[in-house]
């Protein structure tokens, strides 16, 4: 079965633990979810687009495999980038439409990144999340020839 990332059903924040509301809400995001056969998370690769300034990168890329193993992720920017633990919940939600629901969650220090628009004074605990949703890619008709 193919599936599409729900961009209606999808947010991701980065938040600093020093404050209740998010230093960004990502637009939007690119990448794949990779899933085992019985339906369980193996594994993603994103590109979450963040506000930059000039000259600096603008994409975070958050990739991990194995994670019913490892349970890890890369986080990278430019040419910065740090693995932390990641915590998964991917459940599968019945009913007459499907889907899968994804939440992802890792923390780090604000200095293994150096994000723009997080002052670099001190470092901060960062959070990362994400939910989303997989939904059934639904079938197109053949087209007329």
């Amino acid at each position: 079965m193919a599936w599409r990332i729900a961009m209606d059903a999808t947010e991701a924040t980065l938040s600093a633990s020093t404050s209740p509301d998010p230093l960004f809400t990502l637009p939007s995001l690119d990448g794949a979810f990779y899933l085992r056969p019985g339906g369980g998370l193996a594994g993603f690769a994103l590109r979450l687009p963040l506000p930059a300034r000039r000259g600096e990168p603008q994409d975070l890329w958050w990739e991990a495999a194995d994670l019913d193993r490892e349970g890890r992720a890369w986080l990278r920017l430019g040419q910065h980038e740090v693995c932390r633990a990641v915590s998964v919940l991917c459940a599968e939600i019945p009913g007459e439409r499907p889907y899968e629901k994804i939440v992802l969650e890792t923390a780090f220090s604000s200095w293994s990144l150096r994000l723009p628009g997080v002052p670099l004074l001190r470092p901060r605990r960062l959070t990362l999340r994400l939910f989303t949703e997989l939904r059934p890619a639904e079938s197109t008709p053949d087209l007329p020839r």
